[in-house]
């Protein structure tokens, strides 16, 4: 019982129910443009959403010639379940270990596993969101064509709401031992990263030697793959055996389906036992020194008056300042850097090992335009800027502190410099891999990658400038727990709708140039400098509001 209402509380406030409550009763002009946040956040990502529904009836489609099309309800698990696994370890540890709530939780008569079992709720709804959008599509597609009946839509829903248990109860474990085994280190911070990272890699390679096509028996895996009845479905679900369960649930039909169902279902309810059995001896320990502020560093006074005769621009010390304070907090920084992790992993593990990945990715740099080659690179530049959320989230991440931004004796213009020049810098890591990527995968010329990561900075401009312009307008500063800066702030994904039409445009541009011009130089120019404009217009906005802006937000 005291669980449950402690779930409910949890929910009240992580989901501002109450405050919304407040509002509708109160103040409904408030109540009425959350909601219509709401649906502007709906209409932007209902292009994307209606993209990949379309891309899972062609998949459909392409699986039904060879009588197995129960490979699209399984691939949408299992990509809904690795993203859940991925970007829930650090909201995991966020919520667990980092709430300001726990200050008061923790001295309630209350066992670990309630706390534990009431913060683990709180993200599991949370994971929903990342289900939904890839689960309901294939859902939807399988049935509707395959004529499902009334007990497939049910058991449909049954499989959404365990969908997340299984990785977030893995993701769960993991940082239980995480925090457990790091938290009295003088180097926690860093270790708790390093293992984050490392957990990350470890999956990744598992994934690829699992998924992997041998090398020189291209043909004879595949021919073996299609030939089998469910040889798709086993091979989808490798990676993630519980999908094969769910899958069979679901299309397997009497009671092989309900014997599915079964296994699924105890699978996740084995899963939350055992989170809540380790957090009953580990998450205390874990909490254990989590608060202890570590002892100032003694240096004499030649060496403070070393450090504090130079001086610095104040944009430059602005972004040192957001610098040091990212690697001071190993939740931002994971959620930071995270992508930019994945991404030479993906890169570099087929290339290492070979197989039909590789020649694939050989036979496909034939078949590309060099124009789109070297746009496309850039591209992934830019679009790592707008969904790294260094820039999105750059005001929310200072939550209350933001009185200390209104008081320094640096102007707001100058301390959106030095945010634009922290951002520029952070998405600017994804250059190597750019580089990286065209040193062994492409025949370019050292001036094409010189133009492909020359383009990518300017391509990361406007996506910077339009993300910060986002959050200056409504930064979300009362959050408690640093995650929420990040994962519960609307302005990220706001910035991700605004940022992606962005880039539409700016395709549709190059495309247009390309078609009629008949030639791929005239393009360049034209992206580049309509990007260079669209993030001027941004920063001008940006300096023009700013005093006013910094004046009327309230801590």
């Amino acid at each position: 019982m005291k669980m449950l209402r402690l779930i409910g509380l949890q929910l009240k406030v992580n989901f501002g129910l109450s405050a919304l409550r407040w509002y509708l009763k109160h103040d409904l002009k408030k109540f009425l443009s959350s909601l219509g946040i709401i649906a502007l956040m709906i209409v932007g990502v209902g292009p994307l959403f209606f993209l990949y529904l379309r891309l899972v009836q062609e998949m459909y489609k392409v699986a039904f010639l060879f009588g197995q099309t129960e490979v699209v309800l399984a691939s949408s698990l299992v990509l809904s379940s690795l993203l859940v696994l991925f970007f829930g370890l650090a909201f995991v540890m966020s919520v667990f270990y980092f709430s300001r709530d726990l200050s008061l939780l923790v001295p309630l008569p209350l066992l670990p596993r309630q706390i534990l079992g009431a913060k683990f709720s709180v993200v599991l709804i949370y994971d929903y969101l990342t289900v939904l959008p890839f689960y309901l599509p294939a859902l939807w597609v399988y049935g509707a064509n395959s004529g499902a009946g009334p007990l497939y839509w049910l058991a449909g829903a049954a499989v959404f709401f365990l969908a997340p248990v299984i990785p977030l109860a893995l993701a769960s474990t993991f940082i239980l031992f995480l925090m457990r085994v790091t938290n009295l280190s003088r180097s926690r911070d860093t270790l708790r990263l390093i293992g984050l990272f490392a957990f990350l890699a470890i999956l990744l390679t598992f994934n690829f030697f699992i998924t992997g096509i041998p090398a020189g028996e291209e043909a004879e895996f595949i021919a073996r793959i299609l030939l089998d009845e469910q040889g798709l479905l086993r091979h989808a679900s490798r990676v993630y055996p519980p999908a094969l369960f769910a899958t069979r649930a679901l299309t397997a039909g009497g009671s092989e389906a309900l014997l599915n169902f079964t296994y699924y279902l105890g699978i996740s309810l084995a899963g939350i036992a055992l989170v809540l059995l380790i957090g009953q001896a580990l998450f205390y320990r874990g909490l254990i020194g989590g608060a202890e502020v570590r002892g100032g560093k003694v240096i004499s006074r030649e060496t403070l008056a070393r450090k504090t005769a130079g001086t610095s621009s104040p944009a430059w010390a602005i972004a040192m300042r957001e610098i040091k304070y990212l690697v001071r907090t190993p939740i931002y920084l994971f959620n930071s850097l995270a992508l930019l992790a994945i991404v030479p992993l993906v890169l570099v593990i087929p290339i290492i090992t070979g197989g039909g990945v590789a020649h694939l990715l050989a036979s496909l740099r034939d078949a590309v335009p060099r124009v789109v080659q070297i746009m496309g690179a850039a591209g992934i530049t830019g679009v790592m800027a707008l969904f790294l959320p260094a820039a999105s989230s750059s005001f929310s991440r200072e939550g209350k502190l933001f009185w200390i931004s209104q008081v320094i004796p640096v102007s707001p213009q100058d301390q959106l410099r030095g945010k634009i020049l922290y951002s520029l810098l952070v998405s600017s890591l994804a250059l190597p891999l750019v580089a990286l990527a065209a040193v062994l995968l492409l025949p370019w010329s050292l001036p094409e990658l010189v133009l492909a990561l020359f383009g990518g900075l300017v391509l990361s401009f406007p996506a910077i400038t339009l993300s910060l312009l986002i959050d200056l307008l409504r930064p979300y500063l009362t959050w408690d727990s640093p995650q929420k800066a990040i994962k519960q702030n609307i302005n990220v994904v706001l910035a991700m709708v605004a940022g992606g039409g962005l880039f539409y445009l700016l395709y549709l541009a190059g495309r247009s140039v390309y078609l009629a011009a008949g030639a791929a130089l005239p393009v360049y120019p034209a992206v580049l400098g309509a990007a260079a404009v669209a993030g001027g217009i941004f920063y001008g906005v940006l300096l023009k509001i700013a005093p006013a802006r910094y004046k009327d937000i309230t801590v």
